[in-house]
């Protein structure tokens, strides 16, 4: 069976292998019975389903990282809700013991090494705590400033001090990417690290949004390079803000963009590449779950003859987890960030 075939068995079979894995940890840590009452099933359900949404996206694009980079987050999201670590490996190893009571010798000794680094990667020593707010940013006393007016759900005054540095000599490219970028960024960490709220982290994502809308005229002004782009998430990809970035800073650098956000059909995608004769595809997956989305979204442009001539980018942070990752879902081209995307676009044309 290959790495395909395991990934769908994986999830064929999700909600079996969840029931008997969820089961697991009460035997090996009979004293947590009674812990177990029907919320914190619920819970372990839950976690259990994505643990194995992330292994099977890991097999389908053959990259351990993907599957122990999860995990090692999903650790420092529970232990800093009180969540102790022990808990989090008997997870691991139930899933191992039921995966190879399901799986014959060969099958499970291909998943074996994905399993194996996850339980490394919680005791790895990498730093999680770093603020992405650097002091080389000679914009981060901004960036403070604005992170704190977001926290304490200061609109206005968020708003007030993005127009008023656009007004000095600070350029739209450099608010969107010392400012927006790393604060931003910064907001995912302490969600992470339990000091805000999930309302706290969706209300700092939709003022950055209205900061960038007033952005506009100044971004809407620039020349034309006669270049068309179009700027999409796969799927119910939740992370939008950088993508529409994205968007911002090619049509700030000349380009045509067309941007559609989430959720939008991969028919209705191809549809408009056709129709507006797009020459470059922008995508966004944060989420492993979305790759195989992607990657089947690409294989149809690439049979559509009259989409010979198109372009496809992707970006994201699941992609700098790996320098191949791109290329093995059929992409043209790989950009680490908004900065990047413009260089990398006018690169494929």
């Amino acid at each position: 069976m290959s790495r395909k075939q395991i990934k769908d068995f994986v999830m064929n079979n999700k909600d079996n292998l969840i029931k008997e894995i969820v089961e697991e940890p009460l035997l090996l840590m009979p004293e947590l019975k009674d812990y177990y009452n029907e919320v914190q099933i619920q819970k372990s359900e839950d976690h259990i389903s994505d643990i194995l949404n992330y292994l099977a996206q890991a097999l389908f694009v053959d990259e351990v990282n993907i599957f122990s980079n999860y995990y090692r987050w999903l650790y420092i999201v529970l232990k800093e809700r009180g969540i102790e670590a022990k808990l989090l490996k008997n997870y691991l190893i139930a899933t191992t013991n039921v995966l190879e009571r399901n799986l014959d010798k060969k099958e499970f000794a291909i998943i074996k090494s994905y399993l194996t680094a996850a339980d490394v990667s919680i005791n790895s020593s990498k730093n999680h705590y770093e603020s992405f707010i650097k002091e080389d940013n000679f914009l981060h006393k901004e960036t403070d400033k604005y992170l704190s007016l977001l926290m304490n759900m200061e609109r206005e005054k968020a708003v007030s001090l993005i127009l008023d540095l656009a007004e000095s000599d600070i350029l739209i490219e450099d608010i969107y990417l010392k400012i927006f970028q790393p604060a931003q960024y910064e907001i995912g960490r302490l969600w992470q690290l339990n000091q805000i709220s999930v309302a706290q982290e969706h209300y700092a994502t939709s003022v950055t949004q209205l900061a960038m809308s007033q952005l506009y005229p100044k971004i809407f002004t620039s020349f034309e390079k006669g270049k068309k782009a179009l700027t999409t998430c796969i799927g119910a990809e939740l992370h939008e803000l950088g993508i529409r970035m994205v968007a911002d800073l090619l049509e700030l650098n000349g380009w045509d963009t067309i941007h559609l956000g989430s959720n939008t059909p991969p028919a209705e995608i191809i549809n408009i590449l056709k129709e507006k004769e797009i020459d470059l595809l922008a995508l966004s997956v944060t989420l492993p779950r979305q790759l195989e989305k992607t990657s089947n979204l690409i294989k149809l442009i690439h049979k559509n003859d009259k989409l010979s001539k198109l372009k496809i980018m992707v970006g994201g942070r699941i992609f700098m987890q790996s320098n191949y990752l791109w290329q093995k879902i059929g992409a043209d081209g790989f950009a680490a960030d908004a900065k990047e995307a413009v260089k990398v676009a006018d690169s494929l044309l």
